[in-house]
């Protein structure tokens, strides 16, 4: 065979072995977008209403055993009024660009100003969303914790 038959040969190897790793490429982006679709079907997205509350009682305890963060979304002004000991401000507007200052490791109880949850349960989903699972809104917010007598700061 000579120089050129050579050239050829190598050439339609080359090409084949292009082609073969086009299709397991494709085989593959299959199988990941198919992957998706089926964990979209068996984790549907959740809503804010959707998002489990911690009732007072047991946020209480969370509370006293030291083993919960807890995050204050009023603004600041409300939180220097008064607040739960301990508790992290991070204003409703402001969490996303300081989420990623809160600890991962613990769980985070959400409150703010109103019984229904309904902002403490909107940045619980965002925060559930970007990797913290373990958050919860409190259930009655600020207002329950003080109406069932547990701690108040200043």
């Amino acid at each position: 065979m000579n120089k050129r038959g050579k050239a050829s040969v190598r050439l339609g190897i080359l090409g084949g072995a292009a082609l073969l790793f086009l299709v397991v490429f494709i085989y593959f982006i299959k199988l990941q977008v198919g992957k998706y679709d089926l964990d979209s079907m068996n984790n549907p997205p959740l809503n804010a209403q959707q998002v489990s509350r911690i009732g007072l009682l047991e946020a209480y305890k969370t509370w006293s055993g030291g083993s919960a963060t807890f995050l204050d979304l009023r603004p600041n002004s409300a939180f220097t009024r008064t607040h739960i000991p301990g508790a992290i401000s991070i204003p409703a507007e402001e969490l996303e660009s300081l989420y990623l200052k809160l600890p991962d490791d613990r769980t985070i109880i959400t409150y703010c100003d109103y019984p229904l949850e309904e902002s403490s349960a909107q940045a619980a989903l965002f925060l559930i969303t970007r990797g913290f699972p373990n958050t919860m809104p409190l259930r009655g917010g600020i207002e329950g914790w003080i109406q069932s007598g547990y701690p108040i700061e200043p």
